[in-house]
């Protein structure tokens, strides 16, 4: 057995047994799923403005998906723990149907509460493997960029080949970073990063520049294309992905 738990009163045991996606229901106890984070959206309210949430998508070994949501001061709370592409076992987390503002990755979504119990599998120690990072990207050839219409959201692999500091708009009301990223074939663009993604990931990309990192840009979008410019959208999401090759 192994032992992980969020709470300090009592250490949670997380029991060996290993379900699918598609076996756990409303009915079923004392589980544990191992998954892998997929895709990461941004916190979001909904329409009437009263619920702040998160959603992550995730996938089992069959490639079975499920959506976990986030609340409030949860969203802070776990910020670096659901990181894209990483392999988790995760267990007694609330089961409920999806609701009217949710994303839906399934019949069920899982909701993240004091009860949840989430183990980052770790490479090193050899009990228990990853999965493979995903071969299939639906990420767009820099060769496709200058044709997408504005408002239009897409994905991008990309190498960074330079990175300024933060900087703001002429109004002090908004702040931004400026990325030159490139293909295998060095051809630039320039990507604006905003608001929190901007301090989320701006401190990393520029402690790791001069490694040249890739980054995995998700749900981003072009804007006055002159000279390349293009911007993250509301629900962007932005990880590094060296474990990718750079495909034109």
């Amino acid at each position: 057995m192994r032992t992980f738990s969020w709470h300090k009163e009592a250490e949670i045991i997380i029991m060996d047994q290993k379900l699918l996606v598609d076996a756990i229901t409303t009915e079923t106890s004392d589980w544990t799923c191992k998954v892998q984070v997929v895709d990461k959206f941004r916190p979001h309210e909904s329409s009437d403005s009263f619920v702040h949430f998160q959603t992550i998508i995730m996938q089992d070994e069959k490639e079975q998906q499920v959506s976990i949501v986030l609340y409030g001061d949860g969203i802070p709370k776990y910020e670096k723990l659901f990181a894209l592409f990483e392999t988790y076992l995760v267990s007694c987390t609330k089961f409920r149907d999806p609701r009217g503002y949710s994303i839906r990755a399934g019949t069920y979504e899982w909701v993240v509460d004091r009860y949840i119990i989430v183990e980052m599998i770790n490479t090193n120690d050899g009990l228990e493997a990853v999965f493979p990072t995903p071969t299939k990207l639906n990420a767009l050839s820099f060769s496709a960029i200058e044709y997408q219409r504005p408002g239009v959201e897409f994905d991008l692999l990309a190498i960074v080949a330079n990175s300024s500091a933060i900087q703001y708009t002429a109004d002090q009301s908004k702040y931004f970073q400026e990325v030159i990223v490139m293909d295998q074939s060095h051809k630039p663009f320039l990507f604006t990063i905003w608001g929190n993604l901007a301090d989320n990931k701006g401190v990393t990309l520029l402690h790791h520049l001069h490694k040249h990192p890739i980054i995995l840009a998700k749900r981003i979008g072009v804007t006055g294309f002159r000279g390349g410019m293009f911007i993250t959208s509301s629900s962007a999401a932005l990880s590094f992905a060296s474990c990718f090759s750079i495909l034109t």
